[in-house]
């Protein structure tokens, strides 16, 4: 029992609620400004565009975020309301978050949402009422499904919830028709459904390291512009349409035999995204030398 006790004192150290964090001062925000470098390796910077501001709140040890609609952040000499910050990026990677307060409703001014790895299980449909909201990270939480309502958000241009414990990719995904970026990775779903044929915008797609055997051929009709990933899945072929597709598809550890595909979908496979995928003079924030 003592050891209990003091194993669980020990995963608590550093744990606090963002109320105890802020102490009632105004939290700085990070400007996005061409060559810039990201303060930490925790934070993604290629989705901050020049002039986006940023609330780095990754790695806190933050378990509560209750009064996060009411915060003053720094931006310039004088605190304002977070409330007032156009374009802002919301860090909170890295935590010890178990919920999502409903009060996010409130910030309609928040672009991007990041909560990878944390405790979340669940989300509130508040997030609806963010109206700018652009993308949502829930990489490495606790999901089992993904929140019906995620599905109503059809201003999304990027949805990760990749090493989670999702086991259906329900037919509604087919409703995102704005995704740029879908990342499905390290789950549990067996088939994709063939609305996924609606997401004609994609860029990058990864369904990797889930137990698929087989693509809808629908799906084949959809441009993926930068890569296509299915690595260690149960796929023996691919549908016929990729073959025109800019993408490149990684198929690593996958049930695909390259010699049975057509040459012009033979001529897809590949790890790395085609050239001209990353144009260095749109870089505006650097990750930090490692």
């Amino acid at each position: 029992m003592k050891l209990l006790l003091i194993l669980s004192l020990i995963s608590n150290l550093g744990a606090v609620s963002l109320h105890d964090y802020a102490q009632g001062k105004p939290l700085p925000l990070f400007t996005a400004t061409k060559g810039i470098v990201m303060p930490n390796h925790i934070d993604q910077t290629n989705n901050l565009g020049q002039g986006d501001k940023a609330l780095l709140l990754s790695g806190k040890g933050l378990t509560d975020l209750t009064g996060i609609s009411r915060l003053q952040v720094l931006d310039g000499p004088s605190p304002v309301p977070i409330t007032s910050i156009r374009r802002l990026h919301l860090f909170l990677n890295r935590n010890q978050i178990t919920q999502i307060p409903n009060e996010f409703a409130a910030l309609d001014n928040v672009v991007f949402l990041y909560f990878e790895h944390n405790q979340l299980s669940n989300l509130p449909p508040a997030l609806l009422d963010m109206d700018a909201l652009e993308g949502m990270y829930f990489t490495a939480n606790r999901f089992t499904a993904i929140p019906a309502f995620v599905f109503d958000m059809v201003r999304l241009k990027k949805l990760q919830f990749s090493l989670n414990r999702i086991t259906q990719l329900p037919p509604a995904i087919g409703n995102l028709t704005e995704l740029r970026h879908f990342n499905m990775a390290n789950n549990l779903i067996p088939e994709i459904p063939a609305t996924i044929a609606n997401l004609t915008r994609l860029r990058v797609c990864d369904l990797s390291s889930n137990p698929i055997a087989s693509l809808p051929e629908s799906f084949g009709k959809v441009q993926i512009v930068n890569q296509l990933r299915v690595r260690n899945t149960r796929l023996t072929s691919l549908p016929e349409g990729f073959a025109t597709m800019r993408a490149t598809i990684d198929i690593t550890g996958s049930g695909i035999d390259p010699a049975k595909l057509s040459p012009l979908l033979r001529a897809r496979i590949g790890t790395e995204k085609p050239p001209g995928s990353k144009e260095e003079d749109k870089i505006i924030v650097r990750k930090p030398a490692k």
